[in-house]
């Protein structure tokens, strides 16, 4: 199989791979949700034998294994779907996308570049592979190390990635995603207090590198997540937003 070849319908990532023919194998999550259909499994359950596989995808997180469905199966999926999106999907799939495949061994969207400069090729990659090895160290969430890999991309080049981010998992809890500026700005402090009263709370405390560092208690309302700016790497801690009616009662 080729590298993966990403691309949008309806705000929907859709990822499609060539194989050593050159025919493109679509990733069957992805085909299923542009078709809203909630029961993919079931829906490849139809498929012939020779319509379906399994590939190993490229991801912000690594390697990972994934039904894919050829041309065939792709068929087989639309037409298995009475949905308006159904219609529209095949004909920008037949109009559009296969025959820039075929033509070119890529998809164009409008505007577009096909192949990034080997500078940022080059950054992009090195991000990819910092990020695997980050999603693999010890209680670390693969999706937090996906989106931070993603946000790291986005700030060393400028490509947008909001797509891809959309496509990450989703988790069970909510996500922590707010800075002790932000947290501050909630309840009249600053956020040097703000770091105080978590650090009386027991949440957070110095490093010998004199940084805030979350503690196991942190742990159940914070999120430490990677970071690359101006040349420095870090963790920057996070928090719930439920964290500021604690902070309300820290004298």
């Amino acid at each position: 199989m080729s590298s993966i070849i990403p691309f949008e319908f309806d705000k929907h990532l859709l990822r499609v791979q060539l194989d050593a023919d050159g025919e493109p194998w679509f990733v069957a999550n992805d085909v299923c949700s542009a078709l809203t259909v909630g029961n993919s499994r079931m829906a490849l359950d139809r498929l012939d034998h020779d319509e379906k596989g399994v590939s190993s995808i490229d991801t912000p997180g690594g390697k990972q294994e994934m039904a894919v469905v050829n041309e065939s199966g792709l068929y087989a999926l639309i037409l298995g779907s009475r949905k308006p999106e159904a219609k529209r999907f095949k004909r920008w799939v037949t109009h559009e996308v296969l025959p820039s495949i075929r033509k070119t061994g890529s998809y164009a969207h409008p505007g577009s570049v096909v192949a990034l400069p080997a500078p940022t090729q080059d950054r992009v990659s090195a991000l990819l592979l910092i990020g695997e090895a980050v999603a693999k160290v010890p209680g670390v969430k693969s999706g937090i190390a996906m989106a931070a890999t993603l946000s790291c991309i986005q700030e060393n080049t400028g490509l947008a990635v909001e797509i891809l981010r959309r496509a990450l998992p989703t988790l069970d809890e909510p996500l922590a995603a707010v800075n002790p500026t932000k947290l501050g700005e909630q309840i009249g402090l600053t956020a040097r207090n703000v770091n105080l009263r978590l650090a009386a709370l027991g949440f957070q405390r110095r490093n010998d590198r004199d940084e805030w560092e979350l503690t196991e208690a942190g742990r159940t309302w914070g999120e430490a997540l990677p970071y690359s700016r101006n040349g420095h790497s870090g963790y920057q801690i996070l928090w719930k937003s439920e964290v500021a009616e604690m902070l309300r009662e820290v004298a």
